[in-house]
């Protein structure tokens, strides 16, 4: 009984989880702020326990709310894999696919490999976010999540995917202008480009190790440490597959390229509900075929 009386309420209470606001969530699920408020309450009759702080001015779940959140969020998923299975037996796979990349690493590849994916999978439609974010809670709803290097332990199962190198990449105008390094000591007479991250700003040595930088500029963002690199700003540490096509055109070109690099490889996370999805399955074999089958250009470090 207690099942069949949670199970509607459950999309609010995942809604409200990942939003942080009863009034942002009902503008969302298209109710009143009061209906919102009704059905949480209800929830808390439901399972006898309270599942918001109510001391505190924001949303906050209290250390049960968010086990149940985490149990919704998994039954909805079970329950979304099973009407997917349902489908398939029917017909082509067919279905919603909400897809995070972090920013910026997309690159030459991504409108590659959605293209593909939409030759493969014309039935499958994609939802694709962009975000900054670092870990992804379980409420946000996605189904897929692709990365660059090995995940922290979570809740996420994960699947080696492909792989990508870091390389250090400046514009030939730049170098005509300051010189070409020849050493990694020389590098710190040069406008540095890196990846924003925690502790001491460093660069990778080819073949392990890394070397401490004083970056002029950095970011979080790999797609602008590109541009600037373009422009003629600096030397810039960025993945290969998305400064591929700069280093075909020759407007970039890279630097200390038996000195400085790094294989990063990629891997996609999943939560363990939707592992049996026709739809999660199908677009992890696209996702295969294409790290296998993508173009090499002469100009990259695997040619």
């Amino acid at each position: 009984m207690v099942m069949e009386e949670l199970l509607p309420l459950l999309p609010t209470l995942v809604s409200v989880a990942r939003i942080g606001s009863v009034s942002q969530s009902a503008r969302v699920l298209g109710v009143p702020r009061s209906t919102v408020s009704r059905r949480l309450a209800r929830i808390e009759s439901v399972v006898g326990f309270a599942i918001v702080e109510r001391s505190s001015r924001k949303f906050l779940l209290t250390r049960s709310g968010r086990r149940l959140v985490d149990g919704a969020v998994e039954a909805l998923a079970r329950l979304e894999t099973v009407n997917e299975q349902a489908r398939a037996e029917d017909s082509d796979v067919s279905g919603v696919l909400k897809i995070a990349i972090p920013v910026g690493i997309a690159g030459a590849f991504g409108g590659w490999f959605f293209a593909l994916l939409n030759a493969r999978l014309p039935l499958v439609k994609i939802e694709l976010t962009v975000t900054d974010h670092r870990t992804f809670r379980l409420e946000e709803g996605r189904d897929l999540v692709l990365v660059l290097g090995t995940p922290q332990p979570s809740q996420w199962l994960r699947r080696r995917v492909g792989d990508t190198e870091m390389l250090a990449v400046a514009s030939p105008r730049y170098l005509e202008h300051k010189g070409n390094p020849t050493t990694i000591e020389a590098l710190g007479e040069h406008l540095l480009l890196t990846w924003s991250d925690l502790g001491a700003p460093s660069w990778p040595r080819l073949g392990g190790g890394d070397f401490p930088v004083q970056p002029c500029f950095s970011t979080n963002d790999f797609a602008m440490l590109r541009d600037l690199a373009t422009a003629g700003i600096g030397i810039g540490l960025v993945p290969w597959h998305l400064v591929v096509t700069d280093l075909a055109k020759g407007t970039l070109v890279r630097v200390l390229p038996t000195l400085v690099g790094q294989l990063i490889e990629i891997y996609a996370l999943y939560v363990p509900e939707r592992r049996a999805s026709p739809v999660l399955k199908a677009v992890l074999a696209v996702v295969a075929d294409f790290t296998k089958e993508q173009p090499v250009l002469p100009t990259s470090p695997r040619a």
